[in-house]
């Protein structure tokens, strides 16, 4: 039986990547608007980094669309999705919350998920779980891929922000995908340099979706990508966003951290930077490794850009630049070594 299934999971990813191969052949100009977000995040130099799941395992659920129908590309049907993950003990993440909404911002799902592995960091003032929701929490990490499984087998477009986490803690494997953080992308900019889901909201909605200091939710960052990806598809928004002088002045108060490794705990590393770097107030947004038990990053926030200017001073060691041409230094801590990187 077990050999079975993972036969039919090859076979079910191989027509699912070739469904998408071809739908990269085909012209453009007949595309609905929705076709469109598709190709812009399928055609991007990133998509085939991010959504090349490693899906061999069992516990995976792989999308059987491209064996159904070959018209399957033409639904309209969205449901957009965000997890909150923890760090668990062997340096994976785990996802503990799912909210997903459909094309009308209405909520389908909204859910505590009790993590199979231990935890070691809640990471609750950026998820805003705690232990004790995880304890009371019922539902497997199969219990959601069986809620999102009728969606997933009728060709719905998955919406979300760099949905590859998202879709990897899940372990859900499904070619039908609009990632706004490639779907947008800044005026004069390299595509290796994604806006955030904050930016995004406050170019094109007009509003901050997680506010600094404030921890984050998933079902209002499920609702915000699903307003964006509407607000391209029914309002003709522009893909290449418009930076104004607040949101500049925002983007230099923050210092991007990059390449931290799992077992640096997020408490741990905020306890370091404010005692060997960082001595003015600031707050840390961590962000989910980009593999399971691989680097992870972080957005360290400041009052002001002089107080982030001064920040980046303050620490010694070598100034490079990385492939954005962003100034950069390698900081090192008690028990890690890591990036600093200024974000403008």
């Amino acid at each position: 039986m077990e050999n079975y299934k993972t036969t039919l999971q090859a076979m079910q990813r191989q027509a699912n990547r070739l469904m998408i191969e071809k739908f990269k052949q085909e012209s453009h100009d007949k595309d609905t608007p929705e076709q469109r977000l598709i190709r812009l995040t399928v055609e991007h130099p990133q998509y085939r980094v991010d959504f090349s799941f490693h899906s061999h395992s069992k516990d995976w659920f792989v999308s059987d669309v491209g064996t159904k129908m070959s018209n399957v590309m033409i639904s309209n049907q969205m449901v957009a999705l965000d997890c909150e993950m923890v760090l668990c003990e062997d340096g994976t993440e785990g996802v503990v919350r799912v909210g997903a909404v459909d094309r009308n911002l209405k909520v389908i799902l909204d859910e505590f998920v009790k993590p199979h592995k231990p935890v070691v960091d809640y990471r609750t003032t950026i998820t805003g779980v705690t232990a004790e929701d995880v304890i009371k929490a019922t539902l497997s990490l199969v219990d959601i891929q069986e809620k999102l499984r009728p969606f997933l087998s009728s060709g719905t477009i998955l919406v979300g922000h760099s949905l590859n986490h998202d879709l990897e803690v899940l372990k859900i494997d499904h070619p039908i995908v609009i990632d706004t953080s490639l779907v947008f992308k800044y005026p004069n900019s390299t595509k290796r340099r994604r806006p955030s889901l904050n930016t995004l909201c406050m170019s094109v909605l007009g509003y901050e979706v997680q506010k600094t200091g404030v921890s984050h939710h998933c079902v209002h960052d499920a609702v915000a990508a699903m307003k964006l990806a509407l607000a391209v598809i029914e309002k003709r928004v522009d893909t290449t966003i418009t930076l104004t002088k607040e949101m500049v002045e925002a983007e230099k108060s923050r210092l991007f951290l990059h390449r931290i490794p799992h077992y640096l705990s997020s408490e741990e590393l905020k306890k370091d930077l404010s005692l060997k770097f960082f001595p003015n107030k600031f707050t840390v947004d961590v962000k989910p490794a980009k593999t399971q038990g691989g680097y992870y990053c972080a957005v360290v926030v400041f009052g002001s850009s002089l107080e982030a200017n001064q920040a980046f001073e303050n620490v010694n060691g070598y100034q490079e630049t990385d492939s954005s041409g962003l100034p950069q230094k390698l900081i090192s801590c008690s028990r890690a070594t890591f990036y600093v990187r200024k974000m403008a």
